[in-house]
């Protein structure tokens, strides 16, 4: 077994182009402030248990100005092209040295030849020099830019990310001035929108994300387990090519589907109620992020459709008014809306009254995080986001028994064009109609006789 195989991930050959990084970068320099720098760290890496480690992923903001997929790496970028040691730098770029030893057990790193090859920067150096090769006039910029750092002192097998933070720290620079734009706010300004490149990745990891969905309904039948059906998802993404999810996998029947954030999946023999299932692909670094709610038993009960039926016409509502000027405030009223009709029709709630079965957003922005950079922006051609309403009452909620263990979330991806919207995740079934009838055909595990 390799205790250290997170050291050498590279980069993605098939992902995005060192050109587009390169000019990810560009356009960042656009947007700083005069005579600044901004400086950017990898992600530590994180202990799972004893000597072994949680599979390496850099910092989206890192990777998305780098392609640069290993640890213990920082990155810099001036505001204005600096004539350090008779050259003219725009950008440094420090990574891992290379390491034959290390290498045999976990793979290949790019080293500082590699950086420069296979990324396109120009000047790169090992982590040892970070800020004292080249002979940076750190004091000399009006503004350092950089995120808080305190998050990146953690981890294992990291003291030379340790070491560079430290080093940063130790130098008592010049922080941001309140009157001018922090790094997140240029970091979300630059992420909202994809750029064509960005969408081939973004479209593909929403299309296997669907295709886990849509064999997982084929999948599910009485006597089945939660995990059995997270199990089906995450195939089909390996299977066809996705390097991991993009979050932590949903599925959880009856009560566990009215809990946000269940991610056990430690039921089995399912019988009977809904199943929510909140699962999407990482492809290239870009995550999908598709919901469905399907009954176990491959019928809805009166009920749960009824429910369920409230929560789709609140989605349709919802993407409706995505279009560019738009907002998410503007999603949530008109879905919410709907769902408080609906449940005032159904006798849940009576009219105006406050009540706890929608309790989240209706959306977010979808990129290299599945919660990605944008905030509560205009909608733009190019931004892409989820609409999500749900529907949740748990058991010994205030209403009729009936409506109990009752969870039903339905979550589409929304690409917002010049025009409009398309809805990226549209070929996944989510009429009744539609789910009752691809539950009827085999799937998988039926296949496999597994449960």
């Amino acid at each position: 077994m390799s205790w250290g195989f997170i050291d050498a991930q590279s980069y993605f050959a098939d992902g995005l182009s060192a050109a587009f990084h390169q000019e990810r970068r560009e356009a960042l320099r656009t947007l700083m402030p005069a005579n600044s720098v901004a400086v950017f760290f990898s992600n530590p890496v994180k202990n799972r248990s004893n000597d072994t480690e949680f599979m390496y992923r850099p910092n989206s903001d890192f990777y998305y100005l780098t392609g640069f997929r290993e640890p213990n790496a920082a990155l810099v970028v001036f505001k204005e092209a600096q004539l350090i040691d008779g050259q003219s730098v725009k950008e440094i770029i420090y990574v891992q040295p290379r390491d034959p030893r290390k290498e045999q057990w976990d793979g290949e790193r790019l080293g500082v030849d590699g950086v420069k090859t296979k990324l396109g920067f120009e000047v790169a150096f090992t982590y040892a020099d970070f800020m004292k090769k080249p002979a940076v006039n750190w004091n000399g910029m009006q503004q350092i830019l950089s995120f808080p750092i305190g998050d990146f002192e953690g981890g294992s097998y990291n003291a030379p990310l340790k070491d560079m933070v430290a080093t940063f720290k130790g130098m008592n620079l010049r922080t941001e001035a309140p009157s001018s734009p922090n790094l997140n706010e240029l970091m979300n300004a630059l992420r909202v929108v994809k750029t064509e490149e960005e969408l081939v990745l973004l479209t593909k990891a929403i299309e296997i994300s669907g295709k886990g969905h849509m064999e997982a309904m084929r999948s599910i039948k009485p006597g089945v387990s939660e995990r059995a059906i997270q199990g089906v998802h995450e195939f089909v993404h390996k299977a066809m090519g996705a390097e991991a999810v993009g979050y932590n996998s949903i599925a959880g029947a009856g009560n566990n589907a009215t809990i946000l954030h269940y991610v056990d999946n430690y039921q089995v023999n399912l019988q009977e109620g809904l199943l929510l299932m909140d699962i999407g692909a990482e492809y290239r670094g870009y995550s999908g992020d598709i919901t469905r709610t399907v009954p176990v038993k491959g019928v809805f009960s009166p009920e749960e459709k009824a429910i369920y039926e409230i929560v789709l016409e609140s989605m349709e509502a919802g993407i409706a008014a995505c279009k560019p000027g738009a907002d998410m405030r503007d999603v949530q009223q008109v879905s919410r809306k709907v769902i408080d009709d609906g449940l005032v029709r159904l006798g849940i709630i009576k009219k105006g009254e406050r009540h706890p079965y929608f309790p989240h957003g209706i959306g977010h922005h979808l990129g290299l995080d599945v919660h990605d950079r944008g905030g509560n922006v205009k909608f733009a051609p190019g931004m892409v986001l989820t609409v999500e309403p749900g529907i949740y009452i748990p058991e010994g909620s205030n209403t009729d028994p009936k409506w109990w263990r009752i969870g039903v979330r339905i979550e589409d991806n929304i690409l917002i064009t010049e025009n409009g919207h398309i809805n990226l995740s549209n070929f996944v079934p989510k009429t009744v109609e539609d789910i009752e009838a691809i539950m009827k055909e085999e799937g998988v595990l039926q296949k496999l006789a597994v449960q």
